[in-house]
């Protein structure tokens, strides 16, 4: 008899369909009710996506006959096992065509398979070891971060949904070493037998291992970034070994802004430490049926997302002013959206199941992003240490001690706030509740302290700068619509709405975004413009004033005669030089 208490079979019987069929055996069962249930969210992605709904065929048996089942609700079946039954299994397909980071996917060349979306769980059997059995096509290679080739083992139901498995026929595989550990680059899709860049290697390897430093070793035995290549978008996924990233066809072989999708692969390995070991108890082990809260995702993601173009410009992969760059024009796209002062970090952590992803055109509007305003939480909280220690701690220095005292056990809600306050005193306890608690404005003047100055400006002459109407507008389907209409602004107090049709300005006719963004740059601050526009299949007229120019140009750039305590903690800060003005 297996070792293993569970044992799932997974194979593509018709690929081209987009079915999975699962076979789920669960060895010696108590007699009496048993519950199996299917995940209605993935960790990491904090939305219920009912995964239920593409269930079919689903049915039951043991010792040979079949069993009743009885749905209990949207994810969770029953049947009542006989007494002496050495397992039951449950048998079903599963549909999938959604290529995400976060969902199933199966074609007749290629398959992408996330456990949370295919395998049953018996509530009170999670912790048991598990195997899992790839019944594929002989010219099918797999690349995951389970144990084994095509009888895979984990141990236990987290560990083994936590391992997305790709699969297909043009996998190409490309092994390298990265802190004395080995990786694989496993790449499907367009261009696939090309790496973006010949050093993207060289550059992965210094990534890692500027990681490693601040964690001190590498808490896994291999690790796997899973790419595809494809028209439908990109983004990623963490892993406790691995990454599940999808990039354009165009960004992977030929980069047109190679630190972005470095910055992305950056992203999700430092994951591997902030979340998927070093994150609040309530986010593991899951709860797959229902929502769970914290109010730290703006540490778990928008830290994350300040540490990769950090790791960047330290492992000196891509140029330091790059970066700065970057961390810039976050902060201009900040300061478009009026949410920032309605939501604060820590109810957009709580808000997420709700908002973060399910945006509409009013979302702008009344939050942010964690994402965005958590990287430039990361950075100032990162100055503010930096001044409160004499430059002698940065962020890395909390992640590290984090890292000491809770290792993979998970630590209490309250404890990275209360270690960032334990190592840099009242000064960070007052940025937590001004950045993270509240909604005021980052502290400009803390760019000083590393040499830095923020410049507001514009990108074009003066005769060439648009004027400001409270909307933005998008092409689509042939009509210029309205995408989004700033809260307080003149759009919103002259009756303009998104999903409006802007017909004409001043009585110009306007067809296309191109147009009427041109057109804004011949009209003067204080102008009245005359808006035609279809609203609900009425063509109606509103009148409102034109405001000035907003900034469209935001750089950091090196103060004037840098101190040298000043160059000292931009190097303690990045691990480069400050950069000299051209």
């Amino acid at each position: 008899m297996s070792n293993h208490t569970i044992e799932y079979r997974l194979s593509v019987p018709n690929p081209r369909s987009h079915y999975f069929h699962v076979e789920a055996r669960f060895l010696e069962p108590p007699s009496g009710l048993f519950d199996v249930s299917l995940p209605v969210w993935t960790p990491g992605s904090y939305l219920v996506r009912e995964y239920a709904r593409h269930v079919i065929n689903l049915s039951a048996s043991a010792n040979g006959e079949t069993m009743p089942i009885v749905q209990r609700d949207k994810a969770t079946w029953q049947i009542e096992v006989p007494h002496g039954a050495d397992a039951v299994a449950f048998r079903y397909d599963v549909y999938a065509y959604e290529l995400t980071v976060r969902t199933s996917y199966l074609d007749a060349d290629y398959g992408l398979a996330h456990g949370t979306t295919l395998f049953l769980y018996h509530p009170e059997w999670k912790d048991r070891p598990v195997t899992l059995t790839l019944d594929l096509p002989d010219d099918w290679s797999v690349a995951s971060g389970l144990d084994g080739e095509r009888v895979l083992s984990a141990p236990n139901y987290d560990a083994l949904v936590d391992c997305p498995i790709q699969m297909g026929r043009r996998l190409v595989r490309y092994p390298f070493s990265a802190g004395g550990v080995p990786h694989t680059l496993s790449v499907a899709g367009l261009g696939a037998d090309q790496l973006p860049r010949p050093t993207f290697l060289e550059d992965l390897t210094r990534i890692i291992e500027t990681a490693q430093s601040i964690f001190g070793s590498l808490p896994y035995s291999h690790y796997e970034f899973l790419v595809t290549v494809n028209e439908a978008g990109g983004g990623g996924l963490e892993h406790r070994n691995s990454a599940n990233i999808m990039v354009p066809p165009s960004r992977w072989r030929n980069p047109r802004d190679y630190r972005a999708l470095l910055s992305l692969f950056a992203h999700e390995f430092f994951h591997l430490w902030n979340v998927k070991r070093l994150h609040p108890t309530v986010l593991g082990p899951f709860d797959y049926q229902h929502e769970v809260y914290t109010s730290l995702l703006w540490a778990l993601e928008g830290i994350t997302d300040y540490m990769a173009p950090w790791l960047l410009a330290k492992s000196q992969t891509i140029p330091a002013t790059e970066i700065l760059d970057h961390w810039a024009k976050q902060i201009a796209t900040l300061e478009s959206q009026p949410g920032r002062w309605l939501t604060s970090l820590a109810d957009a952590s709580r808000q997420a199941w709700i908002r973060q992803y399910r945006p509409d055109a009013n979302t702008p509007n009344i939050t942010i992003s964690y994402y965005l305003k958590g990287a430039l939480a990361g950075l100032f909280l990162d100055l503010e240490m930096l001044q409160a220690t004499d430059g002698e701690k940065t962020l890395t220095d909390v992640f590290s001690e984090l890292w000491r005292r809770y290792g993979e056990g998970g630590y209490p809600e309250d404890a990275f706030e209360a270690l960032l306050v334990e190592m840099g005193g009242a000064p960070l306890q007052r940025a937590l509740a001004r950045y993270v608690h509240g909604t005021e404005p980052f502290d400009e003047s803390l760019f000083d302290i590393v040499g830095l100055r923020l410049e507001r400006g514009f990108q074009d002459a003066e005769d060439r700068r648009p004027v400001w109407l409270g909307f933005w507008v998008t092409d689509r389907q042939g009509k210029l619509l309205v995408r989004q209409v700033e809260r307080g602004g003149p759009g919103e107090e002259a009756g303009i709405s998104p999903d409006d049709e802007i017909l004409a300005l001043n009585g110009e006719r306007i067809r296309t975004a191109e147009q009427f963004n041109e057109r804004l740059t011949q009209l003067a601050p204080g102008q009245s413009v005359d808006v035609l526009l279809a609203h609900q299949g009425r063509v109606l007229s509103r009148p409102q004033a034109a405001l000035p120019p907003r900034p469209d140009r935001y750089q950091l750039v090196p103060v004037a005669d840098a101190s040298l305590a000043q160059r000292e903690r931009f190097e303690r800060w990045l691990g480069v030089p400050l950069p000299q003005d051209a």
